[in-house]
């Protein structure tokens, strides 16, 4: 496909793409990562949030008094941290309430299989997070000022070697 700038030189046809984009909301997730890690990362928070949803019923059923709305909660969290777009909030939530309603119905009861189901789901949840939080790692050690401890045996000022 072939787009024509009537009128604009190469500095306002930049611009003016620079702004399209701005404008579709890819600019910011395009500039820091590639389409496919934007992609990737758009599916595991989809994903994470149908997990919540599950652990939201499961835990719910299973340990009301100390489980409650803490997986609800967890949700509302990252929903505040990670202020999707809209399009992305809306399945977030769709996910959520997805996964409470499944795991409500599969698990009436809170039963071995369901505190199973709900460890199983947990540990997924967990290598979603591990992915999700990898580039964040990454780029706090990259940024992270590298400081020389010296190892206790090798100090001279060491009372206990005199």
């Amino acid at each position: 496909m072939r787009l024509y700038f009537a009128g604009l030189d190469g500095f306002m046809k930049r611009l003016f793409v620079i702004a399209a984009f701005l404008f579709a909301g890819f600019a910011g997730a395009a500039s820091a990562q590639s389409l496919e890690q934007y992609q990737q990362r758009h599916k595991d928070l989809a994903t994470l949030s149908t997990v919540f949803g599950e652990l939201h019923a499961i835990r719910r059923g299973c340990e009301p008094r100390f489980e409650g709305d803490v997986w609800r909660e967890r949700m509302k969290k990252l929903l505040e941290l990670e202020q999707p777009q809209p399009a992305l909030e809306e399945e977030m939530i769709a996910g959520f309430n997805r996964g409470y309603r499944q795991a409500q119905q599969r698990f009436s009861q809170c039963t071995r299989r369901a505190r199973d189901y709900a460890a199983a789901r947990a540990a997924r949840g967990e290598t979603i997070v591990d992915r999700l939080m990898a580039p964040l790692y990454a780029a706090a050690e990259e940024d992270a000022p590298f400081i020389w401890v010296e190892p206790e045996e090798d100090r001279t000022d060491n009372p206990d070697t005199d």
